[in-house]
């Protein structure tokens, strides 16, 4: 075994000025942190794949939440993985929705560095969907269309603010999804959906907090959906996002369980910590505790 922590980096940040400081400050504090630059994001998993060989056994990925996803699916694939690999988070995406969700200190990426390379790693459970990792939430619909096709220069400039002005634009050309759900022991739930989100943390879409009631730890997912009304009844259901989990809610839906399937009437979009994907049948289900982070 190797105790070195070692940093995957997305190729593109690798030459920011805030992430060669982060890395300065964090070897001045003593820490042998070793850094490799997969050349793409199909290199990331040959990289991570070759560490674990090696016997390193503190991965941090430094991207955004695709970085992430990239990186525990990369990890939880691998022949090599076991109890004793542990993954660290060095946040440099846009919205850094997972880093926020566990509580680590977003604006001093230079202590995010230092608690990804020396911090405990702690269990955290993992989402599955149709055999696909997530650490954070899988969106599905609005939410998950506004992400695909807002660019990635504008996501760079405006950060999370980007989120919200493409979805004021997507908002008057929706299509609700009918679908059906279906929960284990109980009677399947048809009905029609603008958005929905799927919570194995809180946050996502650049901080809404989508899955209040979720954690990483707690052996569940966290389903909320935007049920299709027009717009005057969903504007009179605005205080609803005032508690999203609240069972008198006509609008806003949430359930919690740690399997469940969606099926839509044609292919939904999907937002799997970043990663977007198109499918009309998703199966639902946590891995407890498979992952160990350190935040």
């Amino acid at each position: 075994m190797r105790d070195e922590p070692v940093l995957v980096l997305h190729r593109k940040s690798a030459n920011r000025p805030e992430v060669k400081t982060a890395v300065k400050a964090v070897k001045n504090r003593g820490v042998d942190l070793q850094i490799r630059i997969p050349w793409n994001k199909k290199d990331k998993r040959r990289v991570i794949e070759e560490l674990l060989e090696q016997g390193f056994r503190r991965i941090i990925a430094g991207g955004g939440d695709g970085t992430l996803n990239a990186a525990a699916n990369a990890l939880l694939n691998s022949e090599h993985y076991g109890d004793h690999v542990e993954m660290g988070i060095m946040p440099l995406g846009t919205a850094n929705d997972m880093a926020h969700g566990l509580e680590l200190p977003v604006d001093d990426l230079a202590e995010c560095l230092y608690i990804a390379s020396t911090g405990a790693g702690r269990p955290m459970d993992v989402g599955v969907m149709n055999g696909h990792y997530f650490v954070n939430v899988a969106s599905g619909g609005f939410g998950a269309e506004v992400t695909a096709s807002t660019p990635q220069d504008i996501k760079a400039q405006l950060g999370g603010l980007a989120y919200t002005l493409a979805g004021l634009v997507k908002l008057w050309t929706l299509e609700p999804y009918q679908g059906t759900l279906y929960l284990p022991g109980e009677e399947a739930k048809p009905g029609a959906m603008l958005m929905m989100a799927v919570g194995n943390n809180r946050f996502a879409g650049g901080g809404f907090d989508v899955a209040p009631l979720s954690s990483p730890n707690d052996g569940k997912l966290d389903l909320s959906v935007l049920l299709a009304v027009d717009l005057p009844e969903m504007l009179g259901a605005s205080a609803e996002l005032e508690d999203l989990t609240n069972p008198d809610n006509k609008v806003f839906r949430y359930w919690q369980a740690d399997r469940f399937r969606i099926e839509t009437d044609r292919p939904l979009h999907i937002n799997l910590d970043g990663e977007p994907m198109e499918v009309a049948s998703l199966d639902f289900s946590v891995r407890p505790g498979a992952l160990k982070v350190a935040y």
